[in-house]
């Protein structure tokens, strides 16, 4: 499709597209006692929101004196915010998601994530919604409030400006948590030690073209309602002005156990030859190593920063070798592989934007007991349709034991088959996975040996979330005047604008 204008990217939210990329990001939820407090606190909001075009110039300039300086930071500096609003958020305003595009997605979000536990997975007792934090489950969220800063005293003073403004319209703060890069060697990495955010997907329209042998672009269509998506087709069909140019959004708080994990990790995989380090089975179990360079371009090592590459594909390594058919980044993205279900389906339908960042401090380095500290992440992430690109991707792959070495299913999304008999599943996830205690995952090596193992514990705990919506600068201006509905329905994108370049 065509690059989006300015005028465009003016009046999406930064949060989404360009992404807010700072070291500390606050999360502030709100609910609003009346329709008449929550549209005084999107008055006072709406124009301190960030949008998609100077958010997107803030962090090329950024990066170009980073690069000039060789990495000098906190030369230019900035403090962003966004605003989404869940479901329950839209209903005590007064407005009505039927606009929405008739679909599974646009019902996941009428139900909210406490309402959708069990198309996601969120069953087990380790994750199931009577174990979530109370804000997340009495009443629910309205509004999710994103600061985001370089600076931690700007950071500090804009949410004190906030709590200001919450009490003094009307709403309610009922949960807030800073989430912060970890120091040190840890920066940029996830509490389990591994580099978070790489491999994002590439978007048409918003981004330069991909590299050669880079997954291609994804159709803009995939994260913001309006646009034509993967298939050509705007969407589900036209959306009024109060929903255009808006996205959904999926938050997560994960917490993270990590001396469960390097417990595992120090664990032998019973009868493998050669045996492996507690490194390169950690490496295995996420796909990458620590430096972020996967192990499909490495297999045995981490050759550090200099690895780090988004080229690469795992059709040429079919059985799982180099990257295990259950690792965490081969889940949660197959990229070109060979699925029992892809006929009609390609990948790129179900792919995320990730925005998230850690929270809580880390383990200190080479602790074998959890010191009873909450610390996890504030996983975030921006799609077009709840149900095919968040929910089918946490039950049908990351949940999955069979997939994908198992069968088709039954019904379409519905889940895999057992692979034929005395093939062992490769096993779910085994970092974001939902799974029972003991769950079997199979490693295999280049001499032909297969070895299933038991994972001695589910590594990431869910204790709260919700679905939101990404509104639109512009709708955000008239949900605060009280608008109730979309002046009219935005007509679907030209056809000419439908193909990815």
């Amino acid at each position: 499709m065509a690059d989006l204008t300015d005028e465009q990217l003016r009046n999406i939210q930064g949060l989404g597209l360009a992404g807010f990329r700072k070291d500390i990001q606050d999360l502030i939820g709100v609910r609003f006692r009346s329709a008449d407090a929550g549209r005084r606190l999107l008055k006072v909001a709406t124009p301190l929101t960030a949008n998609a075009w100077e958010v997107r110039a803030f962090n090329a300039l950024f990066s170009e004196i980073r690069r000039r300086t060789g990495g000098m930071e906190r030369i230019v500096e900035a403090t962003w915010h966004g605003l989404l609003i869940s479901a329950k958020g839209y209903s005590v305003l007064g407005v009505n998601t039927n606009e929405l595009p008739a679909g599974e997605g646009s019902a996941a979000f009428a139900s909210g994530m406490l309402g959708r536990a069990a198309q996601i997975g969120d069953t087990r007792p380790t994750d199931s919604p009577d174990q979530w934090l109370d804000a997340f489950r009495d009443g629910g969220l309205h509004a999710l409030i994103v600061l985001a800063s370089d600076s931690r005293d700007d950071l500090d003073e804009a949410l004190d400006a906030l709590h200001k403004q919450i009490e003094a319209t009307g709403c309610e703060q009922v949960w807030y948590e800073r989430g912060e890069t970890l120091p040190d060697a840890l920066r940029g990495h996830e509490h389990f030690g591994f580099k978070d955010g790489v491999s994002q997907p590439s978007i048409a329209g918003f981004e330069p073209p991909p590299e050669a042998d880079e997954p291609t672009a994804v159709a803009l269509g995939e994260f913001v309602l309006g646009y034509p998506d993967e298939t050509g087709n705007a969407g589900a069909g036209p959306v009024g002005d109060l929903w255009s140019d808006g996205s959904f959004v999926v938050f997560r708080r994960l917490c993270q156990d990590v001396a469960a994990f390097r417990a595992q990790v120090a664990a032998q995989v019973p009868d493998a030859d050669p045996q492996l380090t507690p490194e390169q089975l950690a490496a295995k179990l996420v796909g990458r190593w620590p430096s972020g360079t996967p192990t499909a371009v490495s297999p045995d090592a981490d050759p550090g920063e200099s690895g780090v590459t988004n080229a690469f594909a795992f059709a040429d390594d079919g059985d799982g070798v180099k990257t295990p058919r259950f690792s965490h980044i081969r889940k949660a993205n197959p990229r070109d592989e060979d699925r029992p279900d892809a006929a009609g389906d390609p990948t790129q339908r179900h792919r995320m934007i990730r925005r998230g960042a850690p929270f809580g401090q880390p383990l200190p380095a080479g602790a074998a007991q959890d010191d009873g500290a909450e610390r996890g992440l504030h996983f975030i992430c921006v799609v077009a349709d709840l149900a095919r690109q968040f929910e089918f991707v946490q039950r049908n792959w990351l949940n999955e034991p069979n997939f994908p070495n198992g069968g088709a299913p039954g019904t379409p999304g519905g889940p895999y088959t057992q692979p034929a008999p005395g093939i062992p599943a490769d096993g779910p996830d085994p970092i974001v996975g939902e799974h029972e205690g003991g769950a079997q995952v199979t490693l295999r090596q280049a001499n032909d040996g297969v070895h299933p193992f038991a994972l001695q514990a589910q590594f990431v705990r869910m204790t709260g979330g919700e679905y939101f919506f990404l509104p639109s600068i512009g709708a955000l201006a008239r949900l605060a005047d009280g608008a109730t509905a979309s002046t009219a329905q935005a007509p679907a994108a030209p056809a000419a604008q439908a193909a990815a370049p």
